[in-house]
């Protein structure tokens, strides 16, 4: 990768380990769908906006099943699930689960794109479910249902991620990164709303708390997926992913300054051992021949 793409890496890194402090603070307000919702929405609304300035169209006839099929399952669903967790487990711990996406990048992208699997490859993948294994068997031993589901949600949050970063590769190369984002985030916020009457309002809505949850869509969702839908088109999914490196770091250093949380050993221990595991699976050094 170029300067500018790893600072653009090293950018976004920064913003959505952030998001997990924001879940944490407007979940208990807004409740889990219209959190989501709302973010999105609000993400969508100001790139639309601004596209209006630019006079800059969107193609909704021609694109409008990649928008739906990439907003549900890059936004809509892991947002929702990483809403859930933000109730019961701390927030570094949600983002280091987050770090699993660029394992299973690499799961579907050997599925879907037939992108080689070498045994290095594999190596990292169990490497980086061990680290997993770590963190959830030392840190939530004996605790609670709620929280191994919310485990459960984080990782199946980052496998679609996952998941959605080889289906943009595959089938949205040709879309524009800007409107890529605004179009998936549209049909992601609205998909969610009818799930507002199941989970509805928690607290108190304020103004500030509003105000909060406009900034945490326009900067940790609008702004940050412009970044990386161009990543992925600059450098491929399972690089673009490589984002999740940077993300724990940030997400831990956000959550003790601003959470006061409790970083245990176990967390640091697991949060190396993933990162080795997405290290072997992303290292242009093949160690053996590929299957």
């Amino acid at each position: 990768m170029t300067f500018r793409q790893t600072l653009l890496l090293i950018l976004i890194s920064a913003i959505w380990g952030s998001s997990f402090i924001f879940m944490k603070v407007l979940v208990p307000i807004f409740g889990i769908a219209m959190t989501s919702s709302f973010r999105l929405l609000s993400a969508s609304l100001f790139l639309l906006i601004l596209f209006v300035f630019q006079k800059y169209k969107i193609n909704w006839r021609k694109n409008y099943l990649i928008f739906i099929v990439i907003g549900i399952g890059n936004s809509a669903i892991p947002f929702f699930l990483y809403s859930f967790a933000a109730q019961y487990i701390d927030a570094s711990i949600s983002v280091i689960l987050n770090s699993t996406a660029p394992m299973f990048g690499a799961i579907f992208s050997y599925l879907i794109v037939k992108e080689k699997l070498g045994y290095q490859k594999i190596f990292g993948l169990i490497i980086g479910f061990v680290g997993v294994g770590v963190i959830t068997s030392f840190s939530f031993g004996g605790n609670s249902n709620e929280v191994t589901l919310s485990i459960v949600s984080c990782i199946t949050a980052a496998a679609f991620y996952g998941l959605s970063g080889v289906i943009t590769k595959k089938y949205a190369m040709h879309i524009e990164a800007k409107e890529l984002t605004a179009g998936s985030l549209l049909f992601a916020g609205v998909s969610l709303i009818p799930f507002i009457l199941i989970f509805p309002i928690r607290g108190e809505v304020s103004i500030s708390a509003s105000l909060l949850v406009v900034v945490f869509g326009v900067l940790c969702t609008s702004i940050a997926y412009l970044i990386y839908y161009y990543l992925i088109k600059q450098v491929g999914a399972v690089k673009a992913l490589t984002v999740t490196y940077l993300m724990p770091v940030f997400g831990i250093l956000w959550s003790f300054i601003f959470l006061e949380e409790n970083i245990t050993l176990s967390v640091i221990v697991g949060l190396i051992i993933i990162l080795i595991g997405i290290f072997l699976i992303n290292s242009r050094r093949k160690l053996v021949k590929s299957l």
